[in-house]
């Protein structure tokens, strides 16, 4: 008995059961309308467990009867799906019998005991019943069952066995009203694809049709599997294809398959051939636009970008139809009819196509609907929206909104439609959300991640970026690793009031230690960033007996026995504000925040004596670290996460020292450029996924501070004289210049990457294949291209995109070109004996407890 049979039974049951049970004779309501729902009481359930059923009638318990209530609570049991009908009967209870028991009487579906597959040889048992809707543990529906049975073929048919056959028996125990069901497998043969050739096509070759097929040829790469269902999706392709090229009659006559199997053969193996007409090639006539009044013929035809006589591509075609409506859909006119002709003119084979308008008013947004909030305050998504009650509509403007929304970072998906509205010409647009996590606690481990020291450093991290629904965001994060020790504490507010206007405060306290840090030599002086015109009297590290001899032995670190280590401690408190100006092509932030710091160098002065000259000031006493910094951004992505188009350009600039004091003094200025193209879009578990191409280039660079220097007073001095080799420009080998160790103390970084990743599955996994190239100098004065020190890094990854579990794994090949010689860098994965040979994998891992 299929569904629909079985509603209709229960709805004759119902009338019946509510006519003898419910109903009086008199004219007016029931006994029971209006009384207090006091109890149910349940018979007739054998398979079904009472607790399922007693969870929707609690729901239900207190309040007052009426016919409503009821449907919805029906409407409850039979979404279960676990029940043929079932008859309710109204009796009289309590004090005075004033109250209401329900008594329902079940008559359930047969429960599945067992559901086994039979004749399976092709395909693992396993594999079929994961797809199984009706299976052992449910209850009987024939519905699910032919469902069931489509599924398995359509496994099949993905397998080549296009011939099979798929039934399906049971055997019913009436005292347990229970059934074993079995599902009976006919496989045939298997069927894989030998040649694929097409007839009638001479315009387009068949290479070039092949290309646009699904189904591939068998061979070592492919197993060409035989299925009828791609194949009706490769026939469509095909005509696709032609349409693109002009050719808008194309037709596939028919697809005919011809038996090639030979006796070597376990499988059978086919010709697939494609009988095609092409008919006759049409050129693009132009688009023209009848019954306008509002926009004028050149507004329409200022957003066409095809010129009259090109090659037809349909698709094409429906994209400037679409561009040329949205004037419409922007303006609010989405009550508009709209209907296209063709017209061919047979001597210029052109086809011109006509859009005959009747104009109607503008639609009027009437109110706006959120729907899947959990946890979020409506007005934190309400004021992303680009327009509001009573304005007029623009499609333009939903999407924006829908990407506004999605960029809070606080959903995982955003869906929007617009419905009518109550009042003529008005309409409501809807967005539905998808709450993300928002509040987790992280703990774990990351390797290769660390500038210094110990190459492994836990975490624990506690963070809510969406503070009670408000929007803003809260982190306690600290980090732990035998050298370096870490606690923070950050929030942050994106709005002030209805204002784009962010805030934040942060507080840091760090405590690292240095290993294998230089001492000074005898005799020499402290090392202050610069080496002087006289060689001679340049200082040089303990371990060396003249700056002569450390430069000879190329600058190396000297023996352990002359190296010192020191704890570094730094606590700071700052604050950033900024805010973010909202134009149709894109966003500008402008920011700007300060941070006070105060640092100091602990080790014993009796044994040790530090190479560098800040590191001796930082140890007589704490030190004040104070930075500036400002910085501007403009943001044309149309997404911050999952971007598939747009570009984003950043500049900033970092004060540290000068006129604000401390022993911190430099300018640094950073600026990059990205842009994002998608390549192609597939669709991924039923979802759109985009393969996006990107490529970012950024330029940062230590600049001279002019700042009251500790032995030479005001004036303008080297970045290096102010800043300790952790504050100048580095490769940290994880970030730029991937795979390689950190080169410390630069003044001049020049980043370039070039980055194709596709997602493997949505906002979990995804795929990187990247190149970079990044040069460095350590001197400001001769600034050339062919003067820097390359290192160049190029590889192939996953990385998971789970938030509070980033995953990056890479494999790795790097070379550099430095004083003009270019060498390979060895590696110890596939290494060969040639030098330089051999690749690196590259490993970044945390851990995520929700």
């Amino acid at each position: 008995m299929d569904k629909r049979h079985t509603r209709f039974l229960v709805g004759i049951v119902l009338i019946l059961a509510l006519s003898f049970s419910f109903l009086s004779a008199a004219d007016t309501d029931p006994w029971y309308v209006g009384k207090r729902i006091a109890s149910f009481s349940n018979s007739g359930l054998q398979n079904v467990k009472e607790s399922v059923v007693l969870d929707i009638q609690y729901d239900y318990l207190g309040k007052t009867f009426t016919d409503q209530l009821f449907n919805e609570l029906q409407g409850e049991l039979y979404g279960l799906e676990y029940f043929l009908y079932f008859i309710a009967d109204a009796q009289r209870t309590g004090e005075g019998n004033n109250e209401l028991q329900i008594a329902m009487t079940f008559y359930e579906l047969p429960y599945i005991k067992t559901a086994t597959v039979q004749g399976n040889q092709g395909i693992k048992t396993k594999d079929i019943t994961e797809v199984l809707i009706a299976k052992e543990g449910f209850f009987l529906d024939e519905q699910n069952i032919e469902l069931s049975k489509q599924k398995i073929l359509t496994l099949y048919q993905e397998k080549g066995y296009a011939d099979a056959t798929i039934d399906s028996e049971y055997v019913t125990d009436e005292t347990a009203n229970a059934v074993d069901l079995k599902y009976i497998i006919t496989e045939n043969q298997q069927k894989r694809i030998g040649q694929i050739v097409f007839e009638g096509n001479e315009q387009l070759s068949s290479d070039m049709l092949s290309k646009q097929l699904s189904s591939k040829q068998v061979s070592y790469f492919s197993s060409g599997y035989y299925n009828p269902l791609t194949i009706e999706t490769d026939k469509q392709k095909i005509i696709a294809f032609y349409q693109s090229r002009g050719y808008i009659d194309a037709a596939i006559l028919d697809v005919r398959t011809e038996d090639i199997s030979t006796e070597d053969d376990t499988y059978s193996r086919l010709r697939v051939v494609f009988s095609i007409d092409e008919g006759e090639q049409w050129f693009f006539g132009g688009i023209q636009v009848e019954g306008n009044t509002v926009f004028s013929n050149e507004q329409f035809q200022s957003l066409i970008s095809m010129r009259q006589g090109v090659v037809l591509d349909v698709s094409r075609v429906q994209q400037e139809i679409t561009a040329v409506t949205d004037l419409y859909w922007n303006n609010g006119y989405i009550f508009n009819l709209i209907s296209t002709d063709l017209i061919r003119n047979e001597e210029t084979k052109t086809v011109t196509y006509i859009l005959k308008v009747q104009e109607n008013q503008q639609a009027v947004i009437e109110d706006i609907r959120l729907e899947g909030l959990t946890k979020t305050k409506p007005y934190v998504f309400e004021r992303e929206l680009t327009f509001s009650k009573g304005d007029i509509f623009s499609k333009e403007k939903l999407i924006r909104s829908a990407q506004n929304i999605y960029n809070t970072l606080i959903v995982t998906d955003v869906q929007f439609d617009i419905i009518n509205g109550t009042q003529e010409g008005s309409v409501i647009p809807v967005f539905t959300v998808v709450e993300g996590n928002q509040m987790d606690i992280q703990f774990g481990a990351t390797f290769g991640g660390n500038v210094d020291g110990f190459p492994v450093s836990g975490f624990l991290q506690w963070s809510d970026k969406n503070l009670g629904g408000t929007g803003r965001d809260l982190a306690i994060a600290t980090n732990l690793s035998p050298d370096t020790q870490n606690i923070s504490v950050s929030f942050t507010d994106g709005w002030f009031k209805n204002r784009r206007w962010s805030n934040g405060l942060s507080f840091n306290f760090e405590r690292s230690v240095k290993d294998s840090a230089l001492q000074r030599g005898i005799g020499s002086k402290y090392y202050t960033g610069h080496d002087g015109d006289n060689a001679e009297s340049n200082p040089y590290p303990y371990g060396y007996d003249s700056y002569a001899s450390y430069l000879a032995a190329d600058q190396a670190l000297p023996s352990s026995r002359y190296l010192m280590s020191y704890t570094y401690y730094r606590i700071s408190l700052g604050y950033n504000t900024g805010y973010t100006f909202m134009f149709q092509p894109g966003s500008l932030n402008v920011g700007g925040g300060i941070t006070v710091g105060l640092n100091y160098a602990q080790y014993d002065d009796n044994v040790y004596d530090p190479y560098e000259r800040l590191i001796d000031l930082y140890h007589e006493s704490w030190q004040f670290s104070n930075r500036l910094t400002l910085s501007f951004a403009w943001d044309g992505r149309d997404l911050i996460e999952n971007t598939s188009r747009g570009y984003y350009l950043s500049q900033s600039f970092t004060y540290a020292g000068g006129i604000l004091g401390g022993l911190s003094n430099y300018i640094r200025t950073s600026s990059s450029a990205s842009g994002y193209l998608t390549l192609f879009t597939f669709d991924l578990d039923e979802k759109p996924a985009n393969v996006v191409l990107g490529v970012t280039t950024s330029l940062s660079v230590m600049l001279p501070q002019y700042y009251n220097h500790y032995e030479s007073g005001w004036n303008w001095y080297d970045a290096k004289q102010g800043a300790t080799r952790y504050e100048m420009l580095y490769i940290d080998g994880m970030n730029t210049g991937r795979g390689f160790s950190v080169v410390f103390d630069q003044a001049y970084l020049w980043d370039n990457q070039i980055s194709i990743s596709w997602p493997l599955a949505h906002n979990v996994l995804s795929a990187e294949m990247y190149a970079s190239a990044t040069g460095v100098s350590t001197d400001l004065s001769s600034i050339k291209a062919s003067n820097l020190a390359w290192y160049f890094s190029t590889g192939i990854g996953i990385k998971l995109k789970v938030p509070g579990f980033p995953l990056g794994l890479y494999l790795v090949k790097n070379a550099s070109y430095i004083n003009d010689s270019f060498a390979w860098v060895e590696g110890n994965i596939f290494k060969g004996d040639r030098e330089g040979s051999g690749l690196k994998l590259v490993l970044a891992i945390t851990t995520t407890l929700y």
